[in-house]
C-alpha cells in the first residue's frame, strides 16, 4: 500500500500538469488563434514557427510530466475499480492527444518551419512524408492556418477532459474509502 504523501504528490502532479496543459492549449488555440487569424496568411507563416518554438518550452515539460502523474496515480488506485476506470480514461485521452500531436500537428509544424527556411524542416523529414498537405506556399497559407487551427479544437477539448477525469478518479477513491 502506498503512503498518503506519495499519493498526494502523484495526484498533485496529475492535476497540475493536466490542468496546466489544458490551459496552455486553450491559450494557444484561443489567444494565439485569434491573433493568427488577424494576420495576413503570409505573415502567419512567417511568425508561426518562431512563436511556436517559444510555446514548446512551456508546453513540452507539461506534456512529459502529465503521463508520469497519471501513471503513478493510477498505480496507487488500481485496486479501486471506479478510480481505476477514470485513470484509464485519462490515460487514453492522453494517448489521443499524443496521436493528434504526432500525426497531425507535428507534420504541419514541420511544413511551417520549412516554409521559413528553418533547418528543422529538413531535419524532421519523417513528418514531411506523413503530412496531410504539401509544402506551405503563399497560395495555400490561409488553408494551412485553417487546418492547424481546426485541428487544435479537438486537442483543447481532450485536454479539458483529462483533468476532469483526474478529479473524478480522485473523488471515486475518496468515496470508496468512505
Amino acid at each position: 500500500m502506498t503512503s498518503d504523501p506519495y499519493r498526494r504528490r502523484a495526484n498533485a502532479l496529475a492535476v497540475i500538469s493536466s490542468a496546466a496543459f489544458f490551459g496552455a492549449n486553450l491559450f494557444i488555440g484561443a489567444s494565439m488563434g485569434v491573433y493568427w487569424l488577424r494576420l495576413a496568411p503570409s505573415e502567419f507563416v512567417a511568425q508561426f514557427f518562431p512563436q511556436f518554438s517559444n510555446f514548446l518550452f512551456t508546453i513540452m515539460p507539461l506534456f512529459l510530466l502529465m503521463p508520469v502523474g497519471l501513471i503513478l496515480s493510477a498505480r496507487c488506485d488500481w485496486h479501486v475499480p471506479a478510480a481505476r476506470r477514470n485513470w484509464v480514461i485519462a490515460l487514453w485521452l492522453y494517448l489521443a492527444v499524443s496521436l493528434i500531436t504526432v500525426f497531425y500537428h507535428m507534420p504541419l509544424n514541420v511544413r511551417l518551419a520549412a516554409a521559413i527556411g528553418s533547418p528543422l524542416g529538413d531535419a524532421l523529414d519523417f513528418y514531411k512524408r506523413i503530412a496531410l498537405s504539401g509544402p506551405v506556399t503563399e497560395a495555400n497559407a490561409a488553408a494551412m492556418r485553417a487546418l492547424w487551427l481546426l485541428g487544435h479544437i479537438p486537442r483543447v477539448l481532450i485536454t479539458l477532459a483529462i483533468p476532469v477525469y483526474v478529479l473524478r478518479a480522485m473523488a471515486a477513491r475518496q468515496s470508496d474509502q468512505s
